[in-house]
This record gives C-alpha cells, structure tokens and sequence, in this order.
C-alpha cells in the first residue's frame, strides 16, 4: 500500500500530461511474429530492492544460458520506471520489460508505453485470476503478474488463540475485551481508509467502479449507493460504540499492538517483521467472512510488461513467461519473501507450511485489484475524507459519501478534459 500512495502523488502530477502523450504511442511490433531473433534483451528491475534486482540477475543468466540471447538488468526505481520510459523509449534506450505495481497500468497505456500480450491459455491459466485481472486494461492483457499482496488478519496469539469464524464475532470479541481507558483494544484497522475497509464496501454491496467484461466504468461509481452507506454505518458504529478511538492512525495502531495492548489488527505483509521485533508471537489469517462472504479485500499485483518500444517482442515475451513461471517464481519467494499469485505455488509446502505467508495467501487469492484505471486518482482523497467525516461524526454516513461521489465525478471530469 504505501507503495501505492507514492504513487498516487506522482501519478497525479502527471495526470494532466495523459491526453497529451495518449496521442504518442509508437507503432507497436507484433509479439507473436517473428524475424530475426535478438542477440540481447534489456530488463528494469526495481532499483530499491537490491533482493529482488539479485534475484532478477540471476535469472537472467539461466535465461541466457538456455537460449543464448543476452540479457541486461538495469536497476530502475519501480516509481520511476515509467517517467524514465516515456523519455528512453522514443529515444530507443528503452528496455525490453519493464515492472511497477498494477495501480500504475492504465496510465502507461494511456500514454503508450506498453503493449498488449497473448500468451498461452497453458501460461496464463497458472496465475490467480484477480491478478491476470489486475493486469488487464481495456479487455486486453499487458503483463504476467509476479507478486501480489493484500491485508489479512494479525493476531497476537497470547491475546487470541484462534481468530473469529465471522466478522460479527470479529465485532463481538472486540466489545467484549476493549477498555479505552486502558488503552486496550480487540481489534484495530485503519476502517476510516477505502483501503482497509474495502472488504466491508464490497460486501455490503457497493463498489469504486462498475466492472464488467473486464472494462471499468469510471462514470458509474458505487461509493455511495445503498450498500456502501451500510458500510459507512459499519464504520461510524465502531466509533460509535468506543470499539475505536478518535484520531485513529495507522501509528497508533502498530504502537499499541506492539505493546501487546490490541489482541488483532487488519493490516500488510510489510508490519509482520516490526510486530516480530517487538515480541509479539502473530498469527495470521484470512479477514472472516462479512454476512457470510468471504471479504475481498483490495490486492496490489506487480507484474512484468512488455515496452511499447521493445525492438524485440517475441524474445521478451518469452523471456517474460520465463521470470513468472513456476520454478522463477518459487525461488524469487525463497529469496524476497514476495508472495507469487500462482496456483500451485499456493499449495506448496514452502508457502503451504508458512502459517504467516499461507495467511495472506489465502487472504490475497480472494482478493480483488484496485481498479487500474487513471480515474482511480481522483477516488482516495475524497472517500477517505469521507469515512473520517463519519468516524468524527461531522457527517452522516449517506451525506458524506454522496458529497464525496458528487467530488469525484467533478475530478475525473476535470482530468477527462
């Protein structure tokens, strides 16, 4: 997630420039034709990470050794990768794949910067179907996913031997072992943030954008429709009912389950090591089931894409399908932690055996992507408002979230012009 908010400042700089550059995509290459085969393909990996830029290093050289096309893997920051493309591409000093997570997708295919795919049926039916679907503009495919991550549930195991079946019970622990006087809270979550409190929205039936055909549409919105206003109402009762204090941030809540004060909260892959440190024996696991659905929580998929400008297509295809396929990605786990959204890698005993991976595996697998689209910029300021409206009490639930609706639509029309 914070990799997504970064994002989402520097995208939103940028946004204004989309329908300048939408008019300046090259003329694509076919990847599925063939020619005269490459001698050498040119790999961005994230630059801030020097596990995963090893890892990509060394597969790189199998790759190489099995088909003799050299590879080069230049170090990139992930949330620089597509400004330096739009340069480097027209340029020709461009790369062959290049990688960011999936919330960043439709605007590099506004501005033209990759292409579609069409693997095998036998390569993509390997992967989760949320994640190819986060991976997907427009009905068209443009990448093959490596990583996923969502939230799930962290419990302290001394405090919560066994995590609840169903987020009522969820509930009902927590009124039944907070005492804010003491500090000491059942369950805590960032419920006044879109990102967290997804799974309720969904469940309760509401929606960011329509999806259907593999299309969003961003002029329907379902943030404030009747079940995203029972989602709302979930979220003002928290407060409501002293379950969750005023002011309530992401800090707070790791300081005081570190100190052992928060039996469980809903949060990231990236909070468990810090939890560790700090004593706590956690536990992790899918977020029970809201009025008997699973919660689908928003997931985050990073994934390799073909560059627009590749001057070799069908030989950084195949060596894109070579980073995602199983044995790859089983070993870039093992040596970055990063969990694969690959079904048989799922059941395997290295993630399988893990009870904390396994926890957000399973969570990440029921998942669905953040929308993709540019529009999805213009969703967060004015829906988490929002939700701190209601949490404050300075609004009610249906007055807050058509203000915040009524917002949105007047941004995206904004950047639409």
């Amino acid at each position: 997630m914070m990799l997504g908010k970064k994002w989402l400042s520097a995208t939103m700089s940028l946004a204004l420039a989309l329908s300048v550059l939408a008019g300046c995509a090259p003329e694509r290459q076919q990847a599925t034709t063939g020619g005269e085969k490459s001698e050498k393909l040119v790999v961005w990996e994230n630059a801030d990470d020097g596990k995963q830029l090893g890892h990509t290093k060394k597969l790189a050289a199998e790759f190489e050794k099995k088909t003799g096309i050299k590879v080069e893997v230049v170090p990139v920051a992930i949330l620089k990768q597509q400004e330096k493309l739009t340069l480097d591409g027209p340029a020709g000093k461009g790369p062959d794949l290049v990688t960011w997570p999936h919330d960043q997708l439709g605007a590099a295919v506004i501005k033209g910067l990759v292409q579609p795919i069409q693997p095998d049926a036998s390569v993509t039916g390997q992967f989760d179907e949320s994640a190819l679907s986060a991976l997907t503009v427009d009905g068209k495919l443009y990448g093959l996913p490596k990583v996923t991550e969502s939230i799930a549930l962290i419990y302290n195991k001394k405090l919560m031997p066994n995590p609840p079946a169903t987020f009522e019970e969820l509930k009902s622990f927590a009124k039944s072992y907070t005492k804010p006087a003491e500090k000491k809270y059942g369950v805590m979550f960032e419920i006044n943030n879109l990102y967290f409190n997804h799974f309720l929205v969904d469940a309760k039936g509401g929606y960011v954008f329509k999806h259907e055909n593999g299309k969003y549409d961003p002029s329907d919105i379902g943030l404030n429709n009747a079940g995203a206003v029972e989602a709302g109402k979930e979220v003002e009762s928290w407060f409501k009912e002293g379950l969750l204090p005023n002011g309530l941030k992401g800090d707070t809540i790791n300081g005081l389950f570190k100190e052992g004060k928060v039996a469980a909260v809903i949060n990231g892959p990236w909070a468990v090591l810090d939890y560790k440190q700090a004593g706590i024996d956690v536990g992790v696991a899918p977020i029970p089931k809201v009025n008997g659905k699973d919660a689908r929580t928003f997931i985050g998929v990073k994934g390799w894409y073909l560059s627009a400008y590749s001057k070799a297509p069908k030989e950084a295809l195949e060596l894109m399908q070579f980073l995602t396929g199983k044995e790859a990605l089983k070993s870039r786990f093992l040596e970055t932690g990063e969990i694969p959204p690959h079904k048989e890698l799922i059941n395997d005993p290295v993630i399988a055996d893990d009870p904390v991976v396994s926890g957000f595996a399973k969570q990440a697998a029921m998942g669905v992507p953040m929308p993709n689209i540019a529009e999805m910029n213009q969703v967060w300021e004015p829906i988490n408002n929002a939700f701190n409206f209601i949490a404050t009490g300075k609004q009610n639930p249906e007055q807050a979230l058509n203000d915040a609706v009524k917002i949105i639509k007047e941004k995206i029309k904004t950047q639409q012009q």
